[in-house]
């Protein structure tokens, strides 16, 4: 049994087992945090006017029974303010590091679009359940008519959840 404890030790000392370790705390960390994050109470955006709404596919590629997402998504302006809303009924499969993006392409359907795309980081998604919002304030006007997609996407390891066209 000794020796059987000096070999755990020893394989977590070495280096490379420094990272998987760094990476599985991470993922435990960011799925608990997600999952508290779920039963926020739901934001929604009032008083803007819909410029359009569509809804998140579940039949993409990149999507499995871990990696997906549902719901509906609506881009909305609001005292000249660009918003991206994601709607009550929103689903996101549970992940660390859910991050939302925009793009002036469509049809990010897996990993490989979405690296091969121009994405612009909206902002860390608030929660993966249910309805809230996000400025796209940092882009310019030009962009902002130019948005064409958007997608969730888990930042840590590089793993596509959802993506709906405008």
């Amino acid at each position: 049994m000794r020796h059987l404890l000096i070999l755990i030790a020893m394989i977590f000392a070495l280096p490379a087992s420094a990272g998987l370790f760094d990476d599985l705390k991470f993922a435990i960390t960011g799925h608990v945090k997600d999952f508290k994050s779920r039963s926020q109470p739901d934001q929604i955006l009032e008083g803007g006017t819909v410029l359009a709404e569509t809804r998140f596919r579940t039949d993409d590629p990149g999507q499995d029974a871990v990696h997906y997402g549902e719901g509906g998504v609506s881009l909305i302006e609001k005292d000249g303010e660009i918003f991206i809303q994601l709607s009550p009924d929103l689903n996101i499969g549970f992940a660390p590091d859910l991050y939302l993006y925009v793009s002036m392409d469509q049809k990010i359907t897996d990993e490989t679009r979405f690296n091969t795309t121009q994405q612009i980081e909206v902002a860390e998604l608030v929660k993966g359940e249910g309805a809230s919002f996000y400025s796209l304030g940092a882009l310019d006007p030009k962009q902002t008519k130019s948005v064409k997609s958007v997608t969730v996407w888990c930042r840590k390891f590089g793993e596509f959840m959802a993506s709906a066209d405008f």
